[in-house]
């Protein structure tokens, strides 16, 4: 009996009768709101105004959100994380655009629609339950104001025994019912919270997904500025310490010349010495600022750069690219020490006498890709794990989400097969 008086009298079965009985009003709310948005929105996409009045309806979706779980922590206690913001965009096209693949936005709408049908249930069974409970309980108290008593059809009536026997059986089923309406009230008050966290709550891979897409926009613009600031450290070099250099040699030469027409012999030689000294650092500076970033492959794009690795290589190299467009200058410069690379390998350790190299585009599931191809018929026996070079280049595939594979029995034929993404 304490048990029951304790149930009845609880502050949280009677918070969770107002949340279930509020149910309907919110719900014809939210149904009305939800559908008139999206009719206009999908009504004008045509027009100008269409497609931004659409994304409002999504982003109020998270408004909704907000009032249910608000509602939801002032009546039934149950305190939900809200969803991620909105990714913050610059500009009103990417604003509309975030706004129409908001997930949680799309959720939110998803619930306002759900609310309507739910509510007239709750409402109806709520109402139902009290209403029964309440007033066979108390039936006694009030059958004398009914319209023709409560226990009277047309010219029969209950008198005496019977009477009793009547107002003890339905106050039997109003108190029944009063021991029932708790546990029906706590039942579907939690239906109300399963669908709050199912449709209005943060997803349990949302925040790790969010991070994921903060890294991925990290690296890539890490990747963005290093490869920038190899180009200014390429052009640095070039048009100052290189230009010195060429500079530097060129008065050497003059001076050499005047030298050996002079009777000292031994400064002759020692400028001649310097000269050659600057000659060859003019070579290596060379060969360090193109292994930094080419100006080709800035200047002409990846056809040209490929093609002065190919011309360059000591061994033959059939060459076929087919890149008919400027790819992200991260890929470019993946694309293009991939071939370096390998080509150097070939000329250096494979004892191949002829090279193949292929670039051509392929669509993917994911996008489309570069395909980086390099075959050579040497000794094989290759392995990433037995060379930094490789390793390297395997490391820098991978830093723009690509993938390479390696195939070098011993005895050959070596290929590499290097994916790259670039883009739509």
């Amino acid at each position: 009996m304490k048990r029951f008086v304790a149930r009845l009298t609880s502050p949280r079965t009677w918070r969770e009768t107002a949340h279930l009985l509020l149910d309907l009003a919110v719900g014809i709310a939210l149904f009305t709101w939800v559908v008139t948005m999206l009719s206009l929105g999908v009504g004008l996409a045509i027009t100008v105004i269409g497609i931004p009045l659409l994304a409002l309806c999504v982003v109020s979706g998270r408004w909704i959100g907000t009032m249910e779980r608000g509602r939801a922590r002032l009546l039934l206690g149950d305190d939900v994380a809200a969803p991620l913001p909105i990714a913050p965009t610059a500009g009103l096209w990417p604003r509309i655009r975030s706004g129409l693949g908001d997930r949680a936005g799309w959720k939110g709408l998803a619930y306002g629609l759900i609310m309507l049908p739910w509510g007239i249930v709750t409402f109806t069974v709520t109402v139902t339950v009290w209403s029964i409970a309440v007033g066979f309980t108390t039936l006694p108290l009030f059958d004398w104001a009914l319209p023709d008593g409560g226990f009277e059809w047309g010219s029969y009536e209950l008198t005496g025994l019977g009477l009793v026997g009547a107002y003890v059986l339905t106050f039997l089923i109003g108190l029944s019912c009063l021991a029932l309406a708790p546990t029906v009230v706590h039942a579907m008050a939690e239906g109300d919270r399963r669908l709050v966290r199912l449709l209005l709550s943060r997803g349990p891979n949302e925040v790790l997904e969010r991070r994921v897409t903060q890294l991925e926009e990290s690296r890539d613009a890490s990747v963005e500025s290093s490869a920038s600031e190899l180009r200014r450290i390429e052009r640095d070099l070039h048009d100052g310490a290189q230009q010195r250099l060429v500079s530097l040699a060129m008065n050497l030469g003059i001076a050499k010349e005047r030298l050996e027409a002079s009777d000292d012999p031994r400064a002759a030689e020692l400028v001649g010495r310097a000269h050659d000294d600057a000659k060859q650092a003019i070579a290596e500076l060379r060969d360090l600022v193109r292994g930094i970033h080419p100006a080709v492959l800035t200047d002409r794009g990846l056809d040209a750069a490929v093609s002065a690795l190919a011309a360059r290589c000591p061994v033959p190299v059939a060459l076929d690219v087919d890149v008919p467009r400027r790819l992200p200058s991260p890929i470019e410069a993946a694309a293009y020490f991939v071939v370096a690379e390998s080509l150097t390998n070939v000329a250096k350790h494979s004892g191949a006498q002829q090279a193949i190299v292929r670039l051509h585009e392929r669509e993917r599931a994911g996008g489309r890709r570069l395909v980086v191809e390099v075959h050579d018929d040497g000794r094989g026996g290759a392995a990433v794990e037995l060379g930094s070079g490789l390793r390297g280049l395997h490391d820098r595939v991978v830093a723009v989400e690509g993938s390479m594979v390696l195939n070098s029995p011993v005895g050959g034929p070596t290929s590499i097969v290097v994916e790259l993404p670039c883009g739509s």
